[in-house]
């Protein structure tokens, strides 16, 4: 997952708010094991110390523009995905977090299309089992077009 942190200046504070986020988008729904390795994985990723103690404010985001909200909503929807269904809690969570940082619905949907395409993107080039991953792409709720776009056809 640090691939979507490459291109964006992410400075420590922004790394560790981000953290905490994602810790409190595993929380919401009770805690799975792959949500919390994730995580913890990140951490180390980012080398900041674990925010498992750490409580998450969401109107203090120290995000300082829409290429570092971008990274954050792409690191939610990827977490929510960990466990195979989003919850409805889930759901919520990225919803009122875009909502906070002033991110419109259209733009939220676009990055939540992004993070599926870059999640699909570990297939790319497959040709053996391109059924099991068009399918997988589908599952994802891509359309046709953003899976062929991913897949490289």
């Amino acid at each position: 997952m640090l691939e979507l942190f490459e291109d964006v200046d992410i400075n420590r504070s922004e790394a560790v708010w981000i953290a905490q986020g994602l810790r409190a988008l595993a929380n919401c729904d009770g805690l799975a094991a792959g949500e919390l390795a994730m995580v913890e994985n990140l951490e180390r990723e980012l080398d900041i110390e674990s925010t498992a103690n750490d409580d998450f404010d969401a109107d203090a985001s120290p995000l300082r523009g829409e290429p570092q909200q971008a990274v954050f909503v792409r690191t939610l929807v990827l977490l929510s995905l960990v466990d195979g269904h989003v919850s409805g809690r889930e759901t919520d969570f990225i919803v009122d977090a875009c909502q906070r940082m002033g991110l419109s619905e259209e733009r939220r949907a676009e990055l939540e299309i992004d993070a599926k395409k870059y999640l699909l993107g570990s297939l790319e080039g497959v040709r053996q089992y391109r059924e099991q991953a068009v399918a997988v792409g589908k599952r994802l709720g891509l359309s046709e077009a953003e899976i062929d776009e991913v897949l490289a056809t």
